[in-house]
């Protein structure tokens, strides 16, 4: 079966995945940046890195002990005594993903396994400056590796990112994808990138990194507290709630934190941490999607749970709680009554984001009461709304069901646009095309940012620009030059200035980090 390659930014260390492969000099120097993946105790190797034992598969991948369920592989893509090139890169980081891929099982249902890999080559690897031209050498390479495993690419900086997402193509991404759903992504990246976006997510984009929903979640706390499991299909879950953390008592909080706890999220966390939206709004008591803004944003957002809101800052509201704070969950019915009464102002904010907002529901079930009733508040304001004579109300957000099965019986389709990812019932599969589908919603919204061109003008990736890249380089670079230091004091100049450092300008000095100087993890 073909699989996917998957392109987003984040810290590969982090992602939940079946196997990594990374890359090493023929020396078995590794960069110790990898260390999170890395046995104890390697010996010292050369320039202060990490060198590796020599278990060997094959002539140029070294096999490494796993590291919490994933297989670690690297391969050898740098010789230290001869000249690199981009095409040779590319073959050995394809040698390691057939050493990893050969006999791997998909875990955590994923319905195939996943493979992450980084941008080999650019940082201490002798190709730093010529980025361009090991992004247009890795793709097709990754694409024919990617059979019977998904692949993910890891790239650490914007400016990577932007140019590796110019060189994906409609024809050889996302086939999997029927044509409406690939023109529904497109519409919800445009949405993004223009900051219309907002986001709630549920449990099942938490699935992927082994994480319980909440079924399973109740069932594994139902037999911590003795109690029996015998619930029938319509049983309400806050209800079955009730028992468990009454029989549970002081032990709750550390019972549902031990099996919510992670230092991994999965590739939907990542791929939303992407979208650079400002309001997203999660149910989940797990870190995941924190963890991938940690990589995303370095930091810069707030959790409404626990710091106050700062209005420049994007946020992300946990509405039933986090396992970080303890007291603050929201599971039963006597919890979800404290919830409602003293968290009324959280859930207005969820009103007014599908006032104000497009909101994209992913993973989350659409029968919550609680969201229930929000919901029809919001629909009884809309109903009043004016619009254009003749025009229909635009629904307030999108929810992405896995199947047909699992678009609820509810009177939410005059509200919300509700879309299945297939017609199948097979939940795995579905999960896939859904992560399928945020990659080409976050493809759509990189390439229609301002900083969708921010490698264009980065000297490490002029090497493997296209003609039309290169005539506009050219000729922004001899605009740039001759601008006289008169018109450089003008009013406007600071405006031409950010254009220039949007499209990765480095002849004029950076007001801030260079998006690049961030540690590279190759």
């Amino acid at each position: 079966m073909p699989g996917h390659l998957f392109v987003l930014r984040g810290d590969l260390t982090r992602l939940a995945c079946d196997a990594v492969v990374l890359s090493c000099d023929d020396r078995l120097n590794i960069n110790p940046v990898w260390k999170p993946l890395l046995p104890p105790g390697l010996a010292p190797g050369d320039m202060d890195w990490l060198r590796l034992d020599d278990d060997r598969v094959g002539d140029n991948v070294i096999r490494l002990p796993q590291v919490d369920k994933r297989r670690v592989y690297a391969a050898i893509t740098t010789p230290t005594n001869s000249d690199v090139t981009p095409g040779a890169v590319a073959q050995r980081i394809v040698d390691g993903i057939r050493a990893a891929a050969s006999g791997l099982q998909a875990q955590d249902g994923r319905h195939l396994p996943l493979i992450a890999v980084p941008l080999v080559g650019t940082g201490t690897g002798g190709l730093r400056d010529r980025r361009g031209e090991v992004i247009e050498a890795l793709l097709p390479a990754l694409r024919s590796a990617a059979q019977g495993s998904d692949i993910a690419l890891l790239l650490w900086n914007r400016p990577d990112l932007a140019a590796v997402q110019h060189r994906r193509t409609d024809g050889a991404d996302w086939t999997e994808l029927p044509p409406s759903l690939r023109l529904a992504a497109d519409r919800l990246g445009e949405r993004a990138a223009n900051g219309q976006l907002s986001l709630f997510i549920g449990a099942g984009v938490s699935r992927p990194v082994g994480l319980p929903d909440w079924w399973s979640l109740l069932k594994d706390l139902a037999r911590e507290a003795n109690l029996a499991v015998d619930w029938t299909a319509s049983a309400d879950p806050v209800e079955v709630a009730t028992p468990i953390v009454a029989e549970l008592g002081d032990r709750f909080h550390d019972a549902v934190r031990e099996r919510l706890g992670s230092s991994k999220h999965g590739i939907g966390h990542g791929l939303l941490a992407g979208l650079a939206v400002r309001q997203m709004v999660t149910t989940n008591f797990d870190p995941c999607m924190e963890l991938a803004l940690d990589a995303e944003s370095t930091g810069e957002y707030r959790v409404l749970t626990r710091r106050i809101s700062d209005a420049s800052m994007p946020w992300l509201l946990k509405l039933h709680g986090d396992i970080n704070l303890p007291g603050s969950l929201v599971l039963d019915g006597a919890q979800y009554q404290t919830h409602a009464e003293e968290y009324a102002a959280l859930h207005g904010v969820v009103q007014s984001l599908l006032l104000t907002s497009h909101l994209l529901f992913v993973g989350f079930s659409l029968t919550d009461r609680n969201f229930l009733k929000m919901a029809a508040a919001v629909a009884r304001v809309r109903r009043d709304a004016v619009v254009e004579e003749g025009s229909p109300l635009p629904p307030a957000g999108t929810a992405l069901a896995l199947t047909q099965h699992d678009r609820q019986d509810n009177d939410l389709d005059s509200q919300l646009e509700l879309l299945s990812m297939t017609d199948a019932a097979d939940p795995g599969a579905a999960a896939r095309i859904l992560e399928i589908f945020l990659d080409r919603l976050a493809w759509t919204a990189a390439r229609n940012r301002n900083l969708s061109a921010e490698y264009l003008l980065d000297e490490r990736y002029a090497t493997g620009l296209n003609a039309d890249d290169r005539a506009l380089r050219d000729a922004l670079h001899a605009f740039e030059d001759g601008v006289p230091a008169s018109a450089r004091q003008s009013a406007g100049w600071p405006r031409v200035e950010e254009t220039l450092l949007a499209l990765g300008g480095t002849r004029i000095a950076r007001p801030g980090p260079d998006p690049g100087a961030a540690p590279d993890q190759r």
